[in-house]
């Protein structure tokens, strides 16, 4: 039980744990002032059954009781300050560091199976933990000081009577290992099972316009009624395990308060044990087995609070992927692969490639769906790791520079646009942390997007929704692009940003881009071939390996992969259907694609 305490206190920094431990001080100390009422009851009661108690006698049995409400008010608020705002600290900063963290992860760690187990520490275990902790650590402290300075009143009063609730402390103190045993088995399981809900809502969330075109809702989404099912049989499975032997544990203190109340009136009776002593202790031994009572009911948050740190601690130990990197300044923008392999888990993705791309030139890489043109991008911009070769960046390997020296020369524009739930402006700013409002406007307008944020009711301020979702998708990417002009990298990843978007965005965006990569060592993850005839390399590549290399022209008259993919575009452009109409004076409808 006292492991709760001392992780806290590692997650602590050295303040913080050092105002936990005077927490745990002062809490002790609350366990003396709670008991000199009873102390004082004791004096008043001998007084009176002795028949010599003065007004003096009263004086200081009323003085002792004061000393003993005022010194525990103000040893509880010590404790509170100390402890309440330390735990808000802590995961304050936990929070910011494990985001940090997440920047240096390699992105196979955010696989579907993990997304669960990540949403559940940085919210519902993070904010479990941080509300209970420091709660807990005081009772914890309170429970074990208590029946500690409790038995040893005893003992001074009557040892017979101690060693009652000595017997029942100890005996209790096993019946609480099996219910913290049973607690963190089932704590484990609701953890996993939570796990597993967060991740199943989530998908069901994101794929909510799926689901509703497929009249998949309700009881027809089986994985997530399946994840909610689980969860109930999980919780109530917790219920059934813990409830018994909480019920044992509570009956000790049931049993030695009985035995108590018979024993110190039989003593009584029989002349071994004064009057007064035997009602004080009557009052006592409720008082005394309070605190260490309500252990068994805590146990059930601590196991939890430990499932929880534990699944952070695993997160935590997840290695970064620049553990060994240094900060480093690039000073040319060079690009080159050196038989370059990598796979995702079992699968091979690149195959031996080499390759270089000159500073201030266009790459194009060109191929068929899943032949790693976006890993190849993910590769330089060290979003994994390569398993054979080196990928180099200004001449230095990726793999010796952090991920913030080497990102920071870095821009990435890609179909997929992901804006956060805040205004345009902080949107924009993203790109450059210290961006004044004029850098931010003038980027938006070369990024031909500051004629619509204008025409918007708050201007710049506009919240826009998580992911964009207010804004149009040649909106979001152009705000995407202005966030890239921003940051005014000497590398550009681009994955075609016009690719699905309607002709008259698609002017704009390309106006856009082209204010982007002027003087930009650019690579392109091509779509549409007509865009890259003026590339001065394109890359074409078949199932993860490099099969052709050189310019527009060449390329077209080798006749080989990329001749035949521009044939077929160039065909493709002209592909018609039509609809045919029951009208015979109406002419067929077509769809030129």
């Amino acid at each position: 039980m006292f492991s709760i305490i001392k992780r806290v206190l590692i997650l602590a920094e050295k303040h913080d744990a050092k105002r936990i431990k005077w927490a745990c001080v002062f809490g002790f100390f609350e366990g003396i002032f709670m008991n000199m009422p009873i102390f004082a009851m004791l004096f008043v009661l001998t007084k009176i059954v002795d028949k010599t108690i003065v007004i003096k006698d009263v004086w200081m049995s009323g003085g002792l009781i004061v000393v003993g409400v005022i010194g525990r008010y103000i040893t509880k608020r010590i404790v509170y300050v100390l402890q309440c705002a330390t735990g808000y600290e802590i995961f304050e900063k936990e929070r910011i560091s494990i985001g940090d963290r997440f920047k240096r992860f390699s992105m196979g760690f955010f696989n579907d199976q993990k997304m669960g187990d990540i949403s559940s520490v940085v919210t519902t275990d993070f904010t479990f933990i941080e509300m209970f902790a420091m709660n807990t650590i005081d009772k914890v402290v309170n429970g074990f000081s208590s029946i500690i300075i409790g038995c040893i009143f005893l003992l001074i009063l009557d040892y017979r009577i101690a060693l009652v609730s000595i017997i029942v402390s100890l005996l209790s103190m096993i019946i609480l290992k099996k219910v913290q045993r049973i607690a963190k088995e089932q704590s484990a399981k609701k953890a996993k099972v939570q796990s597993k809900l967060i991740a199943s809502v989530l998908e069901y969330v994101q794929g909510i316009s799926v689901i509703k075109a497929f009249n998949m809702t309700g009881d027809q989404s089986k994985a997530t009624k399946e994840s909610f099912k689980e969860t109930r049989d999980s919780l109530i499975g917790f219920e059934k395990a813990f409830i018994p032997i909480l019920f044992k544990y509570e009956n000790c203190f049931s049993i030695g308060i009985a035995g108590t109340v018979f024993l110190v009136s039989s003593y009584c009776m029989n002349g071994t044990l004064s009057m007064q002593v035997m009602l004080m202790m009557i009052v006592f031994i409720f008082e005394l087995y309070l605190p260490v009572k309500a252990l068994g009911a805590l146990t059930v948050k601590i196991r939890i609070m430990e499932a929880g740190l534990d699944r952070y601690d695993a997160i935590k130990n997840v290695e970064i992927i620049d553990e060994n990197g240094k900060d480093m300044k690039l000073h040319r923008f060079d690009i080159a692969f050196e038989n370059v392999s990598f796979a995702y888990e079992q699968k091979e993705i690149i195959k031996d490639i080499s390759f270089k791309i000159p500073q201030n030139s266009m790459t194009a890489l060109v191929g068929a769906s899943g032949c790693g043109k976006t890993t190849i991008a993910n590769l330089i911009a060290r979003f994994w790791d390569v398993q054979k070769g080196k990928v180099l960046v200004g001449g230095v390997d990726v793999k010796e520079m952090t991920c913030d020296s080497l990102l920071s020369n870095m821009s990435m524009v890609f179909q997929k646009v992901y804006l956060f739930n805040d205004t345009i402006y902080n949107n924009v700013k993203f790109g450059k942390a210290n961006a004044s409002k004029e850098e931010i406007i003038k980027a938006c307008q070369k990024a031909r997007c500051h004629e619509f944020i204008m025409e918007l009711e708050d201007g710049y301020d506009t919240m826009i929704g998580e992911g964009g979702s207010t804004l149009s998708g040649g909106e979001k990417q152009r705000i995407s692009i202005a966030r890239a002009i921003l940051k005014d990298a000497p590398i550009i990843l681009l994955d075609e940003a016009t690719a699905s978007i309607d002709p008259e965005n698609e002017q704009r965006i390309q106006q856009a881009i082209n204010a982007l990569i002027k003087n930009k060592t650019l690579i392109v993850i091509a779509h549409r071939l007509s865009t890259i005839k003026a590339a001065d390399q394109i890359l074409v590549l078949e199932e993860g390996k490099l099969v052709e290399k050189g310019i527009h022209d060449d390329l077209l008259n080798k006749n080989g992969i990329y001749a035949d993919f521009w044939n077929r575009r160039q065909k493709a452009r002209n592909w018609k259907f039509g609809i045919k109409s029951n009208d015979k004076n109406k002419k067929a409808k077509e769809i030129v694609i």
